[in-house]
């Protein structure tokens, strides 16, 4: 049966797609898990406040209400800028298990089916 092409039985079929779909999963997972390490390692700069907008802030509220005293304002501005910056810090470790978990899932099932498809293909099976 040497040089003799056999076609292709459902299970291999299966074998193939599932590989294949648990290969773009590892891919996708990989790219979006080195995304993740970036994120925490190194934040985007642009999404915390700087200090002129906060000025400029407190000014335009100032403006609007001589009774309200800038410190107050740049005070009540700064506290939500470190809550919105724990928020941010949550949902990039957030996205990082996320695909840490994507590429732990599909690793085992990519291995598991690619083994299955080599090992057939050894033995000679169709």
């Amino acid at each position: 049966m040497t040089g003799e092409k056999r076609p292709f039985s459902i299970r291999q079929v299966y074998l193939y797609v599932v590989s294949f779909a648990t290969l773009m999963m590892l891919i996708v997972g990989t790219v979006q898990l080195i995304n993740g390490l970036v994120d925490l390692v190194y934040p985007d700069p642009a999404s915390y406040p700087q200090m002129s907008e906060i000025k400029s802030r407190a000014l335009e509220m100032q403006a609007k209400d001589p009774g309200v005293k800038a410190e107050d304002i740049e005070k009540q501005y700064l506290a939500e800028a470190e809550r919105q910056a724990a928020l941010q810090r949550h949902y990039r470790i957030k996205r990082f298990v996320n695909s840490l978990a994507l590429v732990a899932v599909s690793l085992p099932f990519y291995l598991y089916h690619w083994r299955k498809i080599r090992l057939e293909r050894e033995e000679g099976l169709p």
